[in-house]
């Protein structure tokens, strides 16, 4: 069942992309929109953000939320996403800790996904290319983030699952951000099918391999330039820490 922020925020998204709130106007005020959608602050700050990070609007502290309309990109796709788990990481922090994880669950779930599974990830593929093909990028963006996660569920470890659970809202953002700066194009669906491939055929290295293809083209459509040197972050200065040995007392091992 979608959750209140998604569905709002679906419903914002029709009003946007109808022209009913046009690019440059501002929406209504917080407390007033939420009064009107029967919903609560947080839910609707929840929803924008979620369009925030699609491109559609433009939330603006002490000034309201603008619409910008799709393809708006700017310097906001840089801002760092504040995860409970890990802290706060950039975008390219969040794609580099995908690279390191999703080949390897997709390695595991070509060797070991069954043909139900296999289904399920056919069917899942199928909404993302539905949904770019009405240029729904709400919907897309859900079932891009359900095809990310249900690959880590077929491995088969508990250990990725709840991992890939614990990062839900952090991959769900990294996967928006491609959709701001391109909109409703269809490569994601592409390389999605490809991964399919070559989970369905038992393939583990190719599926590896089109799953670390795939985030690496979903890093350069969101304007993250991997082989850029990371840019160095001046430590705060502190005293110098030192380390000392202790030794144990005597007769700790006897």
């Amino acid at each position: 069942m979608q959750s209140i922020p998604a569905s709002i925020a679906q419903t914002l998204q029709q009003h946007i992309l109808s022209g009913h709130y046009p690019g440059g106007s501002q929406l209504p005020p917080q407390r007033e929109l939420a009064q009107q959608l029967g919903i609560s602050r947080a839910s609707l700050r929840e929803a924008l953000s979620m369009l925030e990070t699609l491109g559609l609007v433009d939330i603006q502290p002490g000034k309201g939320v603008r619409i910008n309309g799709p393809r708006s990109g700017g310097a906001r796709m840089q801002r760092a996403y504040a995860t409970p788990a890990l802290g706060t990481l950039s975008p390219r922090q969040l794609i580099e800790l995908r690279l390191v994880l999703e080949p390897g669950w997709t390695a595991l779930t070509a060797a070991r996904a069954d043909a139900s599974g296999q289904r399920q990830l056919q069917w899942t593929q199928s909404q993302l290319a539905h949904a770019l093909a009405r240029n729904d990028l709400l919907a897309a963006a859900e079932a891009d983030l359900q095809f990310h996660l249900l690959l880590a569920q077929l491995s088969g470890n508990p250990g990725l699952v709840a991992m890939a659970r614990q990062l839900e809202h952090a991959i769900g953002h990294s996967l928006r951000l491609p959709f701001a700066w391109t909109g409703a194009d269809d490569q994601p669906a592409r390389e999605h099918e490809a991964i399919v491939q070559a989970v369905c055929a038992g393939d583990v290295p190719a599926a590896a391999r089109a799953m670390r293809a795939h985030l690496l083209s979903a890093a350069r459509r969101s304007g993250i330039d991997l082989d850029a040197p990371v840019p160095e972050v001046a430590a705060a200065p502190s005293d110098p820490v030192s380390f000392r040995l202790t030794p144990p007392p005597e007769g700790a091992f006897t």
